[in-house]
């Protein structure tokens, strides 16, 4: 369930597209 914490812990507000990846992420 989506919660305004939750959804705000992986907001892709930053990013162009909704499938590109953030730097800490492709680091994994």
């Amino acid at each position: 369930m989506w919660t305004v914490t939750t959804r705000a812990q992986h907001s892709r507000a930053g990013l162009r597209y909704a499938s590109d990846v953030t730097d800490a992420e492709w680091g994994i």
